[in-house]
């Protein structure tokens, strides 16, 4: 097998003549919402993803033109697609198109990678299990609820709820009480909530709708997905800022007031841990300090942790981990990516730049308000049983991004000098595995995704948490060689990986998909579009409910058990369809062969993110018409 940067490290080829020209555009249509009547949507201009901004030039000594004088307006592209030569007062001048972005060179442009060859993408026309409602009335809709329902203006993070209900006639064959929600689903408001369902990954869940609103926003210009996203993004600043450590999130926050959550009453939520391997509960007191009871002593100790005074009388949970930074991250590229509006991207660039700032000063670990590494925030190969891949490529991706989206050469040195080890200026990072001989990269083939007997042992949430990490660093990653060694690894590690019986390819997860679609490498070289794959995604998406509301499903019925996976749980040999599992927090996160059963509880409603994060994805990149 080659290296992961083998392949990347070829040489830009010669060119050969292709004329022509390109473009697209797209108007958004105003899609009707379920139960809730048509959904008055202006029509609004897409903004543009098919063309690069002006592409660097390119070294004459790197690149072979035709010989001049040549005529204004004439073009080629190179055999690998990377570089276009234009003629411009009668001389050739050549620029990379792939350098810096990863577009490619067609009919005289440079285009979007996914949009190269001008694949045409299936769009499942014949889905047996497929809803009623299209993809666009599914999205209208939860982006209806999402704000309506899901997301109180004083949390500023998007919640599942329990809403109040009401007892009501059992169906057939159903053992009483039954209830349903006080209202329909489709007048239901936060007004309705009787309690938030927060966890230990609010910020997670929430993050990932943040992305589904940039990725709306970037796909139609709507203003209102703007709005939503300027209170999300002030509930993420408020998740960092009441820690009282730059670059450190909380996994979630509770502030006083609000009808359905509470701070707990409990001592022993505020009690210590010994080995920092739970989350515990964290007060602050009117003196803006913070207030907890150390195991030690068993009493409510004030500590020297202060400056909180916005926050007295709010609590929040520590110990926040990998899980919570990916989704963060995810979101924070995304938008800096993508949301050309200076408050939003500022404000972005601004937290990505604390969180390398808080790696760096801290040797690539999350150190928590008290001092103490988090226990899940390593950020670099740990140990070579412990999957070391994993660590690297997020522990990478996060310096990555603080370093492209500042533009701060320090932050660059601290990825090129520690990180990728270009200098061999030997340790950089006080770990066993940091040996000073090896970049972080070099650990990319230890991914270790797939494990166990017939692979069930497999930890569904590393291979969400790797997707975020190959999606953002894929996507900023500016130099050829380290892309194309990335892509690589996002293809032989975890989408098609050769040695896995279930593969990321096949569990019929649409955010993978996507996600996959626009990432893998593309262009002349490769094997070409993800066709089958955003085929696979759109057929998911029309199988998904048009509610959130939890059903009753009962795959166990239909699916035998195959073996034994991870905490107890029973796994099918083949993927269960959307339509036939129990919906979750999110739904792309959670393993596609669990049989777990579920009954029907309408008055508890997942949020909507997962849908839409997938949906609003497909329309960006173009996989989804948006009136299908």
């Amino acid at each position: 097998m080659r290296h992961p940067l083998t392949a990347a490290l070829l040489a830009l080829s010669l060119f050969v003549a292709a004329p022509g020209c390109g473009g697209d555009s797209h108007d958004e249509p105003p899609p009707p919402g379920p139960d809730a009547g048509p959904v008055d949507t202006p029509d609004l201009p897409a903004p543009s993803v098919d063309v690069a901004p002006t592409p660097d030039l390119v070294p004459p000594s790197e690149v072979v033109t035709p010989p001049d004088p040549c005529d204004d307006g004439d073009w080629f592209c190179s055999e690998d697609a990377h570089v276009l030569s234009r003629c411009e007062d009668g001389v050739f001048v050549a620029r990379s198109c792939f350098a810096g972005s990863g577009f490619l060179c067609e009919d005289g442009e440079c285009v979007a990678p996914w949009r190269y060859g001008a694949p045409v993408w299936s769009t499942c026309p014949d889905e047996p299990l497929a809803t009623a409602e299209s993809l666009a009335e599914k999205a209208a809709y939860y982006d209806d609820i999402a704000v309506r329902l899901h997301l109180h203006p004083e949390l500023k993070w998007l919640n599942s709820v329990a809403v109040e209900r009401v007892e009501v006639e059992c169906p057939a064959d159903t053992t009483p009480p039954c209830y349903a929600p006080v209202v329909p689903e489709a007048e239901l408001t936060t007004e309705h909530v009787e309690e938030w369902l927060t966890g230990e990954n609010d910020g997670l869940w929430s993050a990932l709708y943040m992305a589904a609103l940039a990725y709306r926003y970037a796909a139609t210009g709507d203003e209102a997905a703007l709005e939503t996203l300027r209170v999300l993004m002030d509930g993420e600043q408020t998740r960092m800022r009441i820690t009282g450590v730059s670059g450190l999130f909380t996994r979630t926050y509770v502030p006083p007031g609000v009808p359905g959550i509470a701070c707990p009453i409990s001592d022993e939520a505020y009690t210590t841990d010994v080995e920092k391997d739970d989350n515990q509960w964290v007060k602050i007191g009117e003196s803006g300090c913070v207030r907890v009871i150390p195991h030690e002593t068993g009493e409510w100790t004030e500590t020297d942790h202060c400056g909180l005074e916005e926050f007295a009388g709010w609590c929040f949970l520590d110990n926040v981990s990998q899980d919570e930074y990916a989704g963060h991250m995810f979101a924070l590229g995304t938008i800096a990516q993508i949301v050309d509006v200076p408050d939003l991207r500022d404000s972005a660039v601004d937290l990505v730049e604390q969180v390398g700032d808080h790696l760096m000063a801290n040797d690539m670990v999350f150190t928590d308000w008290d001092g103490r590494f988090v226990e899940h925030g390593y950020m670099y190969p740990t140990s070579f049983t412990d999957a070391p891949g994993f660590s690297a490529l997020l522990g990478y991706a996060y310096i990555q991004m603080a370093a492209y989206l500042t533009g701060r050469d320090d932050l660059d040195t601290y990825r090129r000098e520690c990180l990728l080890q270009e200098s061999r200026l030997g340790r950089c990072l006080p770990w066993p595995l940091e040996t000073g001989q090896r970049s972080f990269l070099d650990y990319l083939s230890g991914m270790m995704l797939y494990v166990g007997l017939d692979h069930c042992q497999t930890n569904f949430n590393n291979i969400s948490m790797l997707m975020t990490g190959f999606h953002t660093a894929i996507w900023l990653e500016e130099d050829p060689a380290l892309r194309a060694a990335l892509q690589e690894a996002f293809d032989l590690y975890v989408m098609r990986d050769r040695h896995s019986r279930i593969p990321a390819i096949v569990h019929q997860n649409s955010w993978y998909n996507f996600i996959w679609a626009a990432k893998k490498a593309l262009g002349p070289e490769s094997d070409g579009p993800a066709f089958d794959d955003v085929h696979d995604a759109i057929c998911s998406l029309k199988q998904f409910p048009a509610s959130q509301a939890r059903p009753t499903r009962r795959p166990s019925e239909t699916y035998p058990h195959f073996c034994d996976a991870r905490l107890g749980r029973s796994f099918s040999e083949e993927v269960i369809p959307v339509a036939e599992r129990c919906l979750r927090r999110f739904f792309w996160w959670s393993g596609t062969y669990r049989r777990r059963d579920c009954e029907a509880e309408p008055w508890i409603i997942e949020s909507p993110a997962d849908y839409l994060l997938a949906y609003w994805m497909g329309r960006y990149y173009g996989f989804i018409p948006p009136d299908l």
